[in-house]
């Protein structure tokens, strides 16, 4: 007798997700990378980076070597932790991962890391994150990280979210706007005679827009591995291309599952199988984390393998 897994991906619409997201950014000539925040398993990261993603973006320094230890060579620590003792932490983190950068977005922070990186005998990559830090103090920030031991400017990067019904609409020329003042940040550091390798934007539904805009040489996104219902509702995919679904009995684990933009959703039917998708998938991993909770992966409606999303918190 098979039971009905509590959260169930479904294989080849996963696989399918990944090879047409990889096909429309392949078509636009700019890299991504895979936000590990909407599955938190590596397995699915690892399917990602096989799929064609440079790379992935984690939380923490201790996430970044738990990828790297199962063979993900680069990693970004996307979330510019202000606190000091979590510099040696990041300064280990790139010790022990191939290509390593982390998110910045103060001057203490910047000298904080280099002191821990001379310290350990290292060297940080960070990049300026223009979600805190305005575009004024960019070239300072930039010129900072240039002329601090132990630290080597990697690039800009940003992120804007899709909160509003009409930003969804124009998801397009949301990712587009935001990638042309993210680009323009990073023009004033070449202007001041600093190197800008790495120009990064985030977000699923805003990526094509983003791709659009010259200078942008990344994109990061996460939700697009198994997309969700409030996404397939607004048109960035389809219902039947959602690829994780919950038992109908288990609405506790969707809890707080739902959109910015349709804060009352927080699930929807999943087409033809009694089952639920969750309005937001970000949350529903969150749950899954707190309690426990597997995920099966599915092919031909038979198990084929358990990933069990994980947390790992820097601890001071």
């Amino acid at each position: 007798m098979t039971i009905e897994p509590l959260v169930a991906v479904d294989l080849p619409r996963l696989d399918a997700n990944l090879r047409r997201f990889q096909q429309q950014l392949a078509a636009t000539g700019v890299p991504f990378r895979a936000h590990v925040k909407a599955h938190r398993t590596v397995e699915l990261a690892q399917r990602q980076v096989a799929a064609g993603a440079v790379g992935v973006s984690v939380h923490t320094a201790s996430a970044a070597i738990r990828y790297a230890e199962a063979g993900i060579e680069d990693v970004v620590l996307a979330w510019p932790w202000p606190e000091p003792w979590r510099f040696p932490r990041f300064v280990e983190a790139a010790a022990r991962v191939p290509r390593f950068a982390v998110h910045v977005d103060r001057p203490e922070t910047i000298t904080g890391l280099g002191a821990a990186a001379v310290e350990r005998g290292v060297e940080v990559r960070v990049r300026i994150d223009l979600r805190h830090a305005s575009a004024e103090a960019v070239p300072a920030l930039g010129k900072l990280a240039a002329d601090t031991p132990g630290v080597r400017l990697d690039g800009v990067t940003g992120y804007s979210p899709l909160e509003t019904t009409e930003q969804l609409r124009d998801r397009e020329g949301v990712g587009r706007r935001y990638a042309e003042q993210v680009v323009a940040a990073a023009e004033q550091l070449r202007d001041a005679g600093l190197d800008c390798p790495v120009v990064s934007i985030g977000g699923t539904p805003t990526a094509l827009g983003a791709a659009s805009v010259p200078g942008v040489t990344e994109l990061c996104a996460g939700a697009y591995a198994t997309l969700d219902g409030g996404l397939a509702a607004a048109g960035v995919g389809s219902p039947a291309e959602v690829a994780i679904t919950v038992a109908a009995d288990a609405t506790d684990l969707l809890d707080g599952c739902s959109q910015p933009w349709e804060p009352a959703v927080a699930w929807q039917p999943a087409p033809d199988s009694g089952r639920l998708v969750p309005a937001h998938i970000c949350p529903l991993i969150t749950n899954l984390v707190k309690r426990g909770v597997e995920i099966t992966a599915v092919a031909g409606g038979e198990p084929v393998a358990s990933w069990r999303p994980f947390a790992a918190p820097d601890r001071e």
